[in-house]
């Protein structure tokens, strides 16, 4: 009886199957955590640049405090003086200008009162009322920073 050789050289289909099937589990979790990962990335540079400003435009505000008329009306509060559709003045990343048709497309608003404490002369209680259309998408209106400044 004739017996014919083995061959063994190469692999079978299954093997191959196999293969190319880890290769994709791979590459789809990769594909996946480098999109997951842009995504985080995209929203930390929203916030770290938001809250960069914000910081930058309560520097200005504390600098020069002395340098503002303050005509606080206590009937009327600040609710009703930082109503968000009275906001007189549009932010975006590095830029600040009065609210106009140009700044409409600017990602938020913002306007400030400045109130004197009573009790404690040269001493000023700021509110700084910001909006910014990432917040708005997050179900938050408007952000409120207080603070107090001295003029010196």
């Amino acid at each position: 009886m004739r017996t014919f050789p083995s061959n063994n050289k190469g692999q079978s289909i299954i093997e191959v199957l196999v293969g190319l099937g880890m290769i994709s589990a791979i590459g789809f979790t990769f594909i996946g955590g480098m999109m997951s990962l842009k995504e985080t990335t995209k929203g930390t540079l929203v916030t770290s640049s938001t809250e960069k400003q914000v910081s930058d435009i309560a520097e200005n505000i504390k600098s020069g405090v002395e340098n503002y008329q303050v005509n606080f009306r206590y009937d009327e509060g600040t609710s009703t003086v930082l109503a968000l559709d009275n906001l007189p003045m549009a932010w975006d990343n590095g830029k600040v200008a009065p609210k106009s048709a140009e700044t409409t497309t600017w990602q938020g608003t913002y306007g400030y009162t400045i109130q004197p404490y009573e009790a404690y002369r040269g001493l000023y209680k700021v509110t700084l009322r910001m909006t910014h259309k990432s917040w708005a998408e997050k179900g938050e209106k408007y952000r409120d920073y207080i603070f107090v400044v001295s003029a010196k």
